[in-house]
């Protein structure tokens, strides 16, 4: 998803068994205190709870590990938006809500095995932005240890989590490792084990945007400026690299250039997008998709730069000038991203580095996505490889309204800006054969605000509302689940009613347990299928 979408409307305002958890771990003292509450709807409005019916279950090949096996904001280090974990099936599913203020939850599992913990971003600030690093209780999404950089502000909440540490970039330029520690007691804490300044590799004003390490050990990273967010800067965008072992930080400037979404990483190659800036910004202007690794002389070094169609302007909705889209990696052969063409978007796959040759292009195909006139994209790609066909599932944004919980301008929280009529319907999946052959095998006249498939139940999961009801300022939120294969809708599940239920500052995502999660304007929310219908 667009990498500062949601810190610009913070600024302005089975029969697949369930994993069992560890029991909680004891609470700080000083976060005693912080013990969350359900969110109640917002607004009292009669609807069904569960439309359609349960779903058997259609087990998917597990999905392509890269390398490193690194947890980010988009589930893993390609974006995929895909996990192993299993959805709930609609065996009468029950939701669950907490006020804990949740960006993204980091579910490494080792870290609830021994601790009963999760990792997450915690929204800690509103003037400016800012995160906080945090372990909650894995069953309750309760704060359970915090960390927050000293003298320092966290704007980015595009981390990397791998082997236990979170690398956290801070507004300074700086990009710390944490690693959570459990004392005798149970008692879990943060500790600083590694910093590295880049911020003199970076333009003034620039903020760092993603991190991450490859696969050589390198710590890969991002710069630019912001002006989404306010921060204008240089029209100058920044790729490099530190080695951890001394410090020492490579980087590239790219001009006229800004970096508005997430990079991936597999191997010892990073691949990142820019949106055209400065005297690049006019029409039919174009942005470049780059593959990047560590040279030899510790340079970076540029394996492809690819242009793109950027079209004339932001779309209707848009927070991009450029793509709308995470790099999205599908398997180990293939990258996508969207494009931001005038008249309709496109999926554009292009070869992994690993996997060009010698006098091969890197664009494979350009596939057209959604109804002309009104096709956008401002969300991350769903990508998924089943050991045969490469897969992406890319949604219609046109003309969103983004609310993200937002109260509005009259002080309403369950005002007209919940609306997603507004939003062009088309949630699209495309499939890449082995030999680079692109077809479009479904498009759903449906509006969600993002997706995640999980390979366990086959369902491509969603977060939607009932339109009918919010043409009537009445907002009823639920969680939809697609037969993957087919696309058709399985079921829907009501999730809360109102603006509190809005979607949030983070997405839908898959956790264990056979639960799934949103973010909301109120916390977040869960869902999972009710025990009693198993037992029957």
């Amino acid at each position: 998803m667009k990498m500062f979408n949601s810190l610009a409307k913070l600024s302005v305002a089975s029969s697949l068994p369930a994993l069992a958890l560890s029991k909680p771990v004891a609470f700080a003292n000083e976060l005693r205190m912080r013990q969350t509450a359900a969110v109640p709807d917002s607004q009292n409005v009669s609807a069904p709870d569960f439309i359609g019916s349960p779903f058997a279950g259609q087990q998917l090949a597990p999905k392509p590990r890269f390398v490193p096996d690194a947890l980010q904001a988009h589930i893993d280090g390609g974006n995929t938006r895909t996990d192993d974990f299993a959805g709930p099936l609609g065996n009468s599913p029950q939701a669950y809500s907490s006020t804990t203020r949740v960006g993204y939850l980091f579910w490494d599992m080792d870290t609830v095995s021994s601790a009963g913990a999760v990792l997450a971003s915690l929204v800690c600030g509103e003037d400016p932005v800012a995160w906080c690093l945090a372990a909650l209780d894995a069953t309750t999404l309760e704060p359970v240890a915090q960390w927050t950089p000293q003298n320092r502000t966290t704007i980015s909440n595009y981390w990397q989590i791998l082997n236990g540490r979170a690398a956290v970039p801070t507004l300074e330029g700086f990009i710390v490792d944490v690693e959570l520690a459990q004392a005798e007691d149970g008692t879990l804490s943060f500790t600083e084990v590694g910093e590295w300044d880049v911020s003199g590799s970076m333009a003034s004003g620039s903020i760092i945007a993603t991190v991450g390490y490859a696969g050589d050990g390198n710590l890969w990273f991002t710069g630019t400026s912001a002006p989404l967010v306010g921060m204008q800067g240089a029209n100058v965008s920044t790729i490099g690299y530190v080695q951890p072992a001394d410090g020492t930080v490579h980087a590239i400037r790219l001009e006229n250039a800004l970096i508005e979404n997430g990079a991936a990483i597999n191997g010892h190659t990073m691949y990142v997008v820019t949106g055209p800036a400065g005297s690049e910004d006019h029409a039919n202007a174009v942005g470049r998709f780059y593959a990047v690794q560590a040279g030899t002389n510790g340079s970076v070094a540029v394996v492809y730069d690819e242009k793109y169609d950027a079209g004339s302007g932001m779309k209707p909705g848009g927070l991009s000038r450029g793509s709308g889209a995470s790099v999205g990696l599908i398997g180990e052969k293939y990258v996508a991203i969207t494009d931001n063409a005038d008249v309709q978007v496109n999926l554009n796959v292009y070869l992994q580095a690993d996997a060009m040759t010698d006098g091969t292009n890197a664009l494979v195909c350009s596939v057209p996505l959604f109804q002309p006139n009104a096709s956008g994209n401002e969300a991350a790609l769903t990508t998924y490889f089943d050991g045969t066909t490469y897969s992406a599932s890319i949604l219609n944004s046109y003309n969103s309204s983004w609310s993200f919980g937002q109260i509005s301008s009259d002080g309403d929280i369950n005002g007209p800006q919940n609306d997603l009529g507004s939003t062009a319907p088309g949630i699209a999946r495309v499939d890449i054969t082995e030999a680079g052959e692109c077809s479009l095998v479904w498009d759903i006249n449906d509006r969600v605000t993002m997706t995640t498939l999980s390979t366990a139940t086959g369902l491509l999961y969603g977060y939607t509302q009932d339109y009918e009801l919010a043409q009537q300022g009445e907002y009823v939120w639920y969680v939809v689940a697609y037969d993957f294969g087919t696309g058709e809708e399985v079921w829907r599940a009501r999730m809360g009613a109102g603006g509190v239920y809005s979607g949030g500052v983070s997405h839908i995502q898959l956790g264990p347990g056979g639960r799934i999660f949103e973010g909301i304007g109120g916390g977040v929310a869960w869902m999972q299928d009710s025990a009693s219908a198993y037992a029957k």
